[in-house]
């Protein structure tokens, strides 16, 4: 299905994006637009979208849209989202399912009217205080383009709550640019934004790109949050707002296998050329952390592909090379026998 708006992701200087966003924030400022769009994905979770929804329509600080894409699904997700009436709710369709729903995403953001562009995944919830928490964040930091909020691991018997750093805590009421930002990540090990529990600008996503619709199957909100963290300043709520729930039906992260470099690390290493010493330093660990990630998922398969070692940023790699080369050429059966021994322990 064809989309109306074009993506404006061009690439120039990173002190011209600087400049042009400063001049932008200056004229914003005076008049906050905090009108959201909550954009939804759907393929075949016919046992969750309700809930999902009505999380949604129970928010303190109503959204003024919720944009729900039917992703080609088999099961009867369509037909339970045509039953609600609520006139907010607008329901577009797929022909072609699209790994990831990133490009059902990519098609919910062309369609939406808000200044504020707000995911849900169709398997997990939000607290009512959610957007009112965003809303509340925006208008400490007016000059923000990218918002996250704490959230909980949601599995069948028990909750984690998200990782939080005191860096990551030190945020609320305030921004970081790309270098703390990313700083932050590295330091933390994961990513400090999670897809159900943030908000971004929509002029940020558009000029940041699309989601990786085609060229990933996993992996693809992490490479478009690194994008637009490059644009734009971000803030973080450490109330925690949303569900993560990990034990849902049709989870791509069960379904698929990382076997293959993340797509991070391209666009990690396009940044390269393009910032500070700091920052350079800075993706470059990320670069290694992210493949690091991937070799480790992969430990309990048949094999550990030769990309993860071979596209570590060197000499700062050199330890997570011996490490993964290791893994690899380890006899299979030896490395399933103690992934189970260490997830038994």
């Amino acid at each position: 299905m064809p989309v109306r708006r074009s993506w404006q992701g061009k690439k120039s200087i990173r002190r011209c994006h600087a400049t042009s966003y400063l001049r932008h924030c200056k004229k914003r400022d005076r008049m906050i637009d905090l009108s959201f769009s909550v954009v939804i994905p759907v393929h075949n979770k016919a046992r969750h979208v309700a809930a999902s929804i009505a999380s949604v329509l129970q928010q303190t600080r109503p959204p003024e849209e919720i944009i729900i894409i039917d992703d080609a699904s088999t099961d009867d997700s369509a037909a339970i989202v045509s039953h609600m009436t609520d006139p907010r709710i607008r329901m577009l369709f797929r022909d072609t399912p699209g790994p990831g729903g990133y490009a059902a995403r990519n098609l919910g953001i062309a369609e939406a009217n808000g200044n504020w562009i707000v995911f849900l995944d169709a398997d997990d919830i939000w607290h009512p205080s959610h957007l009112a928490d965003i809303a509340a964040a925006i208008a400490r930091t007016p000059q923000v383009g990218c918002v996250a909020t704490r959230y909980e691991h949601v599995f069948e018997n028990h909750r984690v709550a998200s990782k939080m750093t005191s860096a990551l805590a030190s945020l609320e009421g305030r921004t970081a640019y790309f270098r703390e930002s990313l700083d932050i990540w590295v330091d933390a090990g994961e990513c400090p934004i999670w897809t159900s529990a943030a908000a971004f600008r929509r002029d940020v996503l558009e000029q940041a790109g699309p989601f990786p619709a085609g060229k990933a199957v996993r992996g693809g909100d992490k490479d478009m949050w690194l994008r637009a963290l490059s644009l734009a300043p971000f803030t973080y709520v450490p109330k925690i707002s949303a569900e993560f729930h990990r034990d849902t039906d049709n989870k791509v992260s069960k379904m698929t296998h990382p076997d293959t470099i993340p797509i991070l690390v391209e666009t990690a290493r396009r940044m390269l050329d393009n910032v500070g010493a700091d920052e350079r330093a800075l993706l470059r660990r990320l670069i290694n952390q992210q493949i690091g990630l991937y070799a480790r998922f992969s430990f309990k398969s048949g094999t550990i592909s030769r990309q993860f070692a071979r596209n570590l940023c060197m000499p700062e790699g050199v330890g997570l090379f011996v490490m993964i080369e290791a893994l690899r050429l380890m006899p299979v059966a030896l490395r399933q026998s103690i992934y189970r021994a260490v997830k038994g322990a």
